[in-house]
């Protein structure tokens, strides 16, 4: 889990590479709560890519935002999550699930009250870098908000671009680690996107370590091939004033979370 655009993208495909881990993908996602169809879908296509699946993740999510909490879980919500697990492991065979979404990011004690042996991994990029992607996304949206709604989201429309892009990124990350506090040491971990760029074989393992899942040498060498940094972009390609903007409404938090300013 992570803000938008911040690295969740490539550390989950690359997850997504371990031969014990099954995931929701371009087909299962299609009706995932149904083997019957999804099987039947099978039948025809076999091109599984793994997806953030939203239509799942944002099934019980309001129209105010997106987030939720313990007490929204109900025996139906527990039931069709459960179900939803128990497909994809089954369909995939294998014996862990793993599971993408960003809006999930303010969705941790709901499901931590649905799934209590979950463990949660949050990848963490400057949130300068986010914010200059996640601008680019809203952009080629017409401008119009783009990905996570986490609680206030509204007060975001009445901002300029950049600032909203920007606070939407600071948003997010504090939602994850406040409910992180609530958990136990052995089930949350975070991960910076810069480190994992740079070594990410030595992440994957510091993963497998924590999370009991295995490498092999050899695939860790293929998963993680043409892994790079493209945190430069929002240094090169924005003006000065913006990037001037980002400091000034980013800075301390960054500095929080260990980047220099």
């Amino acid at each position: 889990m992570g803000a938008p655009r911040g690295g969740t993208g490539i550390f989950y495909r690359t997850m997504a590479n371990h031969p014990d881990l099954a995931w929701i993908s371009n087909i299962t996602k299609k009706f995932p709560s149904s083997l019957f169809l999804t099987r039947l879908i099978m039948l025809f296509r076999d091109d599984h890519r793994p997806t953030e699946a939203n239509n799942v993740w944002q099934k019980f999510t309001s129209g105010k935002d997106e987030s939720l909490g313990r007490d929204d879980v109900t025996p139906a919500v527990r039931q069709f999550f459960h179900k939803i697990v128990r497909i994809n492991l089954r369909l995939f065979n294998k014996p862990r699930f793993l599971n993408k979404c960003p809006g999930n990011s303010v969705r941790v004690e709901f499901l931590k009250e649905i799934f209590p042996d979950a463990r949660f991994i949050h990848l963490i990029r400057d949130g300068r870098a986010a914010s200059y992607s996640i601008m680019r996304s809203r952009l080629k949206h017409s401008g119009a908000y783009w990905s996570v709604k986490p609680p206030g989201w509204q007060d975001l429309m009445q901002r300029p671009l950049v600032e909203a892009c920007a606070l939407q990124w600071k948003m997010v990350v504090e939602h994850v680690m406040q409910s992180a506090r609530g958990l136990p040491g052995d089930q949350y971990l975070e991960i910076k996107y810069e480190d994992f760029v740079a070594r990410p074989s030595d992440i994957l393992k510091t993963v497998g370590v924590k999370y009991n899942l295995n490498w092999e040498e050899k695939l860790l060498q293929t998963v993680t091939a043409n892994i790079d940094n493209r945190n430069f972009k929002w240094q090169e390609n924005m003006s000065d004033e913006n990037r001037n903007r980002l400091n000034f409404l980013l800075g301390d938090f960054l500095m929080q979370l260990g980047y220099e300013v």
